[in-house]
């Protein structure tokens, strides 16, 4: 059975790479580096002010930050603070006194947001399972994004705001725009994992950004026991090897993770083989596949099962399961097939 594991399907707002703004040729010849450049709440923020030439370095800086002056001097071209709580706006006001420039100001104005991504694999699962439907490589994704930008004091809705997705460094501007903070796509099966990321405007204003990775994870069959009364019992799997104490045995072969759509289509082949011969069932290309004793001899038999994705953009979907049949008596080593 497969190992359930909780995924954590929300990134909080990061944004690691420096961001640059510059003014206009004529108007402030100096270049100002922020990072982040929309930082969360209370997170630290880096602001660096560089210049052309040598001005700066015999220049008087002086830096506020919400009407208290923190830093004032020559040479002082950057200075660190944090931001506050959700919504909470922090005004950084930068003033520099130079003998060759004269007096050049400028104002940074932060409120923090966070933009929560979910995401969702169609891909495939038993009935009731209560863990994550895991992304492998080449299947469907549905990322969301919630966003919770607050901007004089109310909360902007979602629907508001414009987003501009990508994935893999790669912009998507087909998914982007206002109101659409819902990415749907197929991953690459080329790529180790999918990076997905959303820059969020309010206006032409950057308000906030949200970055996730979605893993990759290897597909897998899994055979279960079909009882005659109870049907298909999904709450154990069947071990790799069994007793077998009656004449015969129903097996359900369940693929996990394997691309929901390729399934619907057919497009995902199997192949079932005892002790290496190929065997089939009316219903062996669905996962079911009954086996009954024929004489009254004991032994032994192996049973495999394999699945590939024929599907050209997901080749690197395939699984296989074995199981190790003794039948006529039951051994050690082995479960009793009825006492599961």
């Amino acid at each position: 059975m497969p190992r359930l594991r909780n995924i954590l399907i929300c990134a909080a707002l990061v944004a690691p790479a420096l961001a640059y703004a510059q003014s206009a040729p004529g108007q402030d010849p100096v270049q100002y580096i922020v990072a982040p450049e929309t930082p969360g709440p209370n997170e630290p923020v880096q602001i660096t002010v560089q210049g052309v030439g040598t001005f700066l370095g015999d220049a008087t800086i002086t830096w506020g930050v919400n009407g208290k002056i923190v830093k004032s001097g020559t040479g002082l071209s950057t200075v660190s603070f944090t931001t506050g709580e959700l919504g909470t706006q922090t005004t950084v006001r930068l003033t520099i006194s130079s003998a060759t420039q004269g007096i050049i100001t400028h104002t940074f104005v932060f409120t923090p947001s966070v933009i929560n991504l979910l995401w969702e694999s169609d891909t495939s699962v038993p009935p009731l399972f209560a863990g994550k439907a895991l992304y492998s490589a080449g299947s469907p994704l549905r990322i969301i994004a919630f966003p919770t930008v607050i901007i004089a004091g109310k909360k902007v809705a979602a629907e508001s705001l414009s987003y501009r997705w990508s994935v893999n460094d790669n912009p998507v501007p087909s998914a982007s725009g206002t109101g659409k903070n819902i990415l749907s796509y197929t991953g690459d099966q080329l790529q180790d994992g999918e990076q997905v990321a959303v820059d969020v405007y309010f206006g032409s204003r950057k308000v906030g950004r949200g970055e996730i990775t979605i893993p990759q994870s290897e597909p897998q069959v899994v055979l279960y026991h079909k009882d005659a009364l109870r049907g298909v019992v999904w709450d154990r799997a069947v071990p790799q090897g069994i007793a077998l104490n009656g004449k015969e045995i129903t097996l359900q072969a369940q693929p996990y993770y394997f691309s929901n759509t390729s399934i619907k289509n057919d497009a995902v082949t199997w192949e079932w083989t005892l002790n290496d011969e190929p065997v089939t069932g009316p219903s062996s290309d669905k996962g079911l596949l009954t086996l009954r004793q024929t004489g009254t001899g004991t032994g032994q038999a192996t049973l495999g099962v394999s699945l590939q994705n024929q599907d050209s953009s997901q080749l690197i979907q395939s699984a296989k399961a074995v199981l190790q049949i003794v039948f006529g008596q039951a051994q050690s080593g082995f479960a009793s097939f009825f006492g599961l």
